[in-house]
């Protein structure tokens, strides 16, 4: 036993990875849905968080009825081949690698620097499994090569190691231990721009608890996390936004149907700024009620609707409360062709203009698979930014189309275009991008 977990450690170490080719060019309208029930809450280009999965905040979508097997924290692997070893550990390695284009590199409003980039994003997944429980680990990279402006370029990783534990039929729990290492782009938030982009890492510790069998006519689940997050570089700029933000929630689920499930949540986040020029700390709670459901085999979601307020430690700066909402949707016309749709209404802390930022967004998927070997994705985005305090107001409009051709069962082609179009009511901040990128992916 005790070699086996030696070798999961072991597998997990190597630098290898995987996150979107271009992660850091894409539309901040467009969130990555990582399956059909989890939502990433659009944010302003102001707060975006670039590269591969981070989130400031806790904003994912949960709660949708789902099997019993599938991953609850751990790394999901998909439908690639694993190679085993001796002492049963599977390794799923695979190498995404692209050139592209993008015209505007720092989302300026006026002269825009251009460039051809190319991207490497190796990953390695080791998993292992123990009577009923999974463990996974994942060492991931992504690196980024301006040809015409070499202090956009970037190395970002992350490494993660998890488990999910299987108690009885009616407990569960499961854990993640991470880092991640990121990037600010220049120009995606409201900090000065400086000679390169704002290098941050930041420490992860997330954890679940679930208690009540799938069929039963009730579930709890309970969620802890804490991000400890530090800029690396650029300190006289960036330094102010240095945090740690710890979070709690509670669900509550309640069988209304056999496949409808009433659910009820509250989330406290309490986000701590270090730096002594900061008045960013603050409390974050929301409140929801909601359903989520799987009425037929063509379509599964979650919705909830509720309150949220913001309160900040510091003396007379204002706070938000207010409506709140999230919502993800998925709809199968046909095996072979899917439909998402999503929505929310959040918060978000500033990065330099306003007290806080209130999105609300919206974004539609479709991907299709028109034979074999040939599919595509579509998207288009909606957000509308309101920056309190301010009369600054920005509505991003993002669109983008993928395709992907696969050529054997490990390698696939692929082509990605997307486009963002933000406007804004201050013209310092109104800028449009468009980036094209040419892939190729290959796994065991």
């Amino acid at each position: 036993m005790k070699k086996n977990y030696v070798m999961l450690c072991m597998a997990a170490a190597l630098p290898f990875a995987a996150s979107t080719v271009f992660a850091q060019n894409q539309a901040a309208a467009q969130p990555a849905v990582e399956d059909a029930y989890t939502l990433k809450v659009p944010t302003s280009p102001a707060s975006q968080v670039s590269g591969t999965g981070y989130e400031l905040k806790g904003t994912t979508i949960s709660g949708a009825i789902s099997a019993p097997s599938q991953p609850i924290l751990t790394t999901p692997v998909g439908a690639t081949a694993p190679f085993k070893t001796e002492s049963g550990v599977y390794l799923y390695p695979s190498i995404s690698t692209g050139m592209g284009y993008n015209d505007n590199i720092q989302s300026s409003p006026t002269n825009p620097v251009k460039s051809s980039v190319v991207s490497v994003a190796p990953q390695l997944v080791a998993e292992f499994k123990h009577k009923g429980d999974r463990y996974t680990a994942l060492a991931s990279a992504n690196a980024l090569n301006y040809a015409s402006s070499s202090g956009d370029n970037t190395t970002n990783s992350e490494f993660k190691i998890a488990g999910d534990n299987y108690f009885t039929a009616r407990a569960r729990a499961a854990w993640s231990l991470g880092q991640v290492r990121n990037t600010d782009p220049r120009g995606s938030t409201d900090r000065a721009v400086q000679s390169e982009p704002d290098r941050w890492t930041s420490n992860n510790l997330d954890g679940r608890f679930i208690y009540g069998a799938p069929e039963a006519p009730g579930r709890i689940e309970l969620d802890l996390g804490n991000r400890n997050k530090s800029f690396d570089n650029n300190r006289a700029t960036a330094g102010v936004g240095d945090n740690n933000t710890a979070s709690y929630a509670a669900r509550l689920y309640y069988r209304v149907g056999t496949r409808t499930q009433a659910l009820g949540e509250y989330r406290n986040t309490k986000a701590d700024y270090g730096s002594s020029l900061s008045t960013e700390s603050n409390t974050e709670q929301r409140y929801y009620v909601g359903l989520t459901w799987e009425a037929s085999a063509a379509t599964t979601g979650v919705v909830k609707f509720g309150r949220m307020n913001k309160d900040f430690s510091a003396v007379g700066r204002e706070g938000y409360n207010g409506d709140s909402w999230e919502a993800s949707i998925r709809w199968m016309p046909l095996t072979y062709s899917t439909f998402d749709a999503q929505t929310s209404r959040l918060t978000a802390d500033s990065t330099g203009f306003g007290n806080y930022i209130v999105n609300t967004g919206s974004n539609l998927n479709w991907n299709h698979k028109w034979t074999q070997s040939l599919s595509s994705r579509t998207t288009f985005g909606l957000l509308k930014s309101d920056y309190a305090g301010t009369t600054r107001s920005d509505s991003i409009t993002s669109y983008g189309l993928g395709l992907d051709y696969s050529m054997s069962r490990w390698l696939r082609l692929g082509m990605d275009w997307s486009g963002t179009d933000n406007s804004s009511n201050v013209s310092t901040f109104t800028y449009k991008r468009n980036l094209t990128m040419f892939t190729l992916n290959a796994s065991l």
